[in-house]
């Protein structure tokens, strides 16, 4: 799944040059309309997946990315790429919402920290092979792209299929509505379909923490041209290596030191690669940021990702994954185009640079309205 979504992101900019498309902004539009689709259907297969069945919808998004690649292959347009391209972002709207969830449901509470950050080094491998995978199958042919694409969403869909899965049931019994009025309780009805707001203050966090990575995913490349570096490609590889070696042991770290005492230091890491990346000149200066900002946001995004399943009720997982996972496919729109006008106004250096400013709001946010959350929680277990 997340290799077959990191495989298009290099690939499908150079696609619509074949085609005859020549403006330099292609690669911003496509990424727009797939966030864009993502975003839509988040709350929509969040609560399908809480209301029907997770796996089910797990195996819809992947037949649905599995099955429009091919369908790229047929195209003549920009906008054909942008219609199958959203049609992707829908499925691994479903995969990726429902995926969570299953995952969630699947660890033990005592150990949701760990699996979560287990779960989530899908996500890295994903964007260690994806791209290489995807630019070396183009090389060979477009069709080889596409077929590919389609072959690992088939992997995908017979090893969902293999899944021994159970949703395990809430016991917390669901208050009645008889206190409201009809209108009211049709009122509540249709929020909690579209957001779970136990994880709000969780998402505002994540929303400051995942803008400079969407941000360096759309512009890192162009960068890295802009300085003359040569393979800016590595940054990839070793921002992804960053994250695999320390999403292997932040779980058990979390769970022996607190969640507070590594979110802040991840934090902290972040500020430090960007502020390195906007003087970067060369590419062990760019390789250096890399592992800065992958250690950080490796800590950082699965543990907050673990804190909003804390705050929901098991069977509100699917409508807090897609709550999450909205307010990520948010961010990281909203961080390529901040960082697109800054870019055009004060150039890539400082641009980049300025990305610390949003893991200072983080840093704030995360002190003043996460943490006191957590504390209380913990005090009221210890009662």
């Amino acid at each position: 799944m997340y290799i077959t979504t990191f495989m298009f992101i290099p690939t499908l900019p150079l696609f619509a040059r074949n085609l005859g498309v020549t403006d330099p902004s292609v690669g911003g539009i496509i990424i727009l309309v797939y966030t864009i689709s993502c975003l839509a259907s988040r709350a929509i297969w969040g609560d399908t997946a809480d209301h029907w069945e997770r796996k089910p919808v797990y195996l819809v998004g992947v037949i649905i990315m599995a099955t429009a690649a091919p369908f790229f292959g047929l195209v003549s347009s920009l906008g054909g790429i942008l219609i199958i391209r959203a049609l992707q972002g829908i499925g691994f709207s479903a995969s990726s919402t429902s995926g969570s969830a299953i995952a969630a449901d699947l660890v033990p509470a005592s150990r949701l920290t760990e699996g979560i950050g287990y779960y989530t080094l899908a996500n890295t491998i994903g964007m260690a092979l994806g791209p290489g995978l995807g630019l070396n199958m183009f090389q060979r042919g477009s069709w080889w792209l596409f077929g590919a694409g389609t072959l690992i969403g088939i992997i995908s869909l017979v090893t969902g299929l293999s899944l021994n899965y159970e949703r395990k049931q809430s016991s917390v019994k669901k208050s009645s509505s008889v206190s409201q009025t009809a209108p009211q309780a049709k009122a509540n009805s249709k929020l909690d379909m579209l957001f779970e707001k136990s994880v709000m203050p969780t998402c505002l966090v994540i929303l400051f923490t995942i803008m400079p990575y969407g941000a360096i995913m759309a512009y890192i490349a162009s960068y890295g041209i802009n300085q003359e570096i040569e393979n800016i490609g590595l940054y990839f590889s070793m921002y992804a290596l960053s994250l695999f070696v320390v999403r292997l042991g932040v779980g058990r770290l979390s769970d022996r030191y607190g969640i507070t005492a590594i979110i802040i230091p991840g934090i902290v890491l972040m500020f430090c690669g960007l502020i390195v990346l906007g003087w970067a000149s060369n590419l062990t200066i760019f390789l250096i940021s890399a592992i800065l900002f992958g250690l950080g946001f490796g800590v950082v995004f699965p543990l907050l990702q673990a804190t909003g399943y804390v705050f929901c009720s098991p069977d509100r997982r699917g409508v807090a994954s897609a709550t999450l996972f909205a307010t990520a496919d948010l961010a990281y729109g909203l961080g390529a185009l901040i960082l697109g006008i800054g870019i055009k106004f004060l150039g890539y250096a400082p641009a980049f640079g300025g990305l610390a400013i949003f893991t200072v709001v983080a840093l704030i946010l995360y002190i003043s309205v996460l943490y006191p959350r957590l504390k209380k929680r913990r005090n009221v277990s210890k009662q």
